[in-house]
């Protein structure tokens, strides 16, 4: 029975030291009770505050936004939107149908009035031009001919004439000389017809050549190239079945203006001459002198709308036609005061509050105030007044603070 004590041992060696055990579980609980009574904590300072907030909420504010303007966009009476376009501007073609030869220009291309700018196939033309040339020579070779024939029977004549006042010719002879005299002088004239008329139809062939041609009608900038070599211009053509209508698209960019639609209802605010300033989104920080060219006499009564077109009195090689622009028309004053374009800030003049000769205003910080000095600049224009301090454009500052509002307190936004 040697090996009962062995097996003994055994399993002895197998139990569980439970104090151990024991010990590493306890650690474990208390570190969960301590996680536990922190939520509790965070839970209740949660709960009192938003039992706090629910008895006693914060002031509920209106906010405004800090803007970065020029003092015209300030002074704005009216806003419409609209396109650019050039004044002068045309889609330049042929004066007849024909098969593009070359094409001399590209877009962006700069040109001056009766450059030329494409032209189509016309060697038809030249043989046509070349043979009334010729026929041109020969007319006036057998015109040269005539006029030495009648010259020799103008002398026949003289001479019969001087015979017969010597009673040394006869009448016969004197009439024959005179009837072959008139003749001469007849086909002379008929000649100088034929000459005149083949020199016409050189001209007629040289302008169906001109007709070909494509010369800019105006100076300007290529806005658009329409054609290409070996495409068929066919004048007034309106797309492919009839063939393309013009080579180019020629546009004077020193003369844009903004087409833009007014409502009826603002149509009194607007008049010739009034002074504008115009931004275009391609160039957001620029700002360009406008002034109102015309009110075009013809409404829209479906949609109540009047079209204006308005000058831009200092256009840049950025703007050309299509691009939207924004027109913000002026009161009427000096064009120079309300081209000022000086990014200055503003704010709504209800959130700035004077104390004891001091002025300032709240600024929201997330979910309370700061007080920032300021000082202002001139009246109030349009509901906003110029601002000087330590502010930045987007900020949002409180509207008609209450009195009682202080340094660092927590506030509601009102939507």
């Amino acid at each position: 029975m040697a090996t009962a004590p062995k097996l003994r041992e055994e399993l002895a060696s197998l139990r569980i030291d439970r104090s151990k055990r024991s010990s590493h579980g306890a650690g474990r609980a208390a570190f969960w009770v301590a996680v536990l009574a922190l939520a509790l904590v965070g839970g209740g300072i949660g709960a009192f505050f938003l039992l706090h907030d629910r008895i006693s909420p914060p002031p509920a504010v209106k906010v405004d936004t800090v803007r970065l303007m020029s003092p015209g966009q300030v002074d704005t009476v009216l806003t419409a939107t609209g396109y650019l376009e050039s004044r002068q501007q045309a889609a330049v073609g042929a004066k007849a149908p024909g098969r593009v030869a070359r094409v001399l220009v590209e877009e962006g291309d700069k040109v001056e009035q009766g450059d030329l700018l494409a032209e189509l196939e016309h060697a038809d033309l030249d043989a046509i031009l070349a043979s009334k040339q010729i026929a041109v020579k020969y007319a006036e070779a057998v015109l040269a001919e005539a006029k030495n024939h009648v010259a020799q029977r103008e002398r026949d004549f003289a001479r019969e004439q001087a015979l017969f006042a010597r009673n040394a010719g006869t009448q016969v002879a004197l009439e024959t000389a005179e009837t072959e005299y008139r003749v001469a002088a007849a086909h002379v004239d008929a000649l100088e017809a034929n000459v005149a008329g083949t020199k016409a139809s050189v001209r007629e062939a040289q302008e169906a050549i001109a007709n070909l041609q494509v010369h800019a009608p105006f100076a300007g900038t290529i806005v658009t190239k329409d054609a290409e070599v070996g495409e068929t211009i066919m004048p007034g053509g309106m797309g492919l079945a009839s063939g393309r209508g013009s080579v180019a698209t020629l546009a004077n960019l020193d003369q844009l203006e903004v087409d833009t639609d007014v409502k009826e209802d603002y149509l009194g605010q607007l008049m010739k001459g009034q002074p504008a300033l115009v931004s275009v989104d391609a160039v957001p920080n620029s700002r360009y002198r406008g002034r109102l060219r015309e009110i075009i006499p013809m409404g829209d009564r479906t949609r109540g709308i009047v079209k204006v077109k308005v000058t831009v009195l200092n256009p840049d090689e950025r703007l050309f036609p299509e691009l939207s622009a924004t027109v913000h028309f002026q009161p009427a004053r000096s064009e120079r005061e309300a081209g000022a374009d000086t990014k200055q800030m503003f704010v709504p003049a209800a959130a700035v509050v004077e104390r004891q000769d001091r002025k300032f205003v709240w600024r929201l910080e997330q979910d309370h105030v700061a007080q920032v000095s300021v000082t202002t600049d001139g009246e109030s224009r349009n509901g906003l007044v110029r601002v000087e301090g330590n502010l930045q454009g987007g900020q949002r500052v409180v509207i008609d603070p209450a009195a009682e509002l202080t340094e660092g307190a927590r506030v509601r936004v009102l939507e």
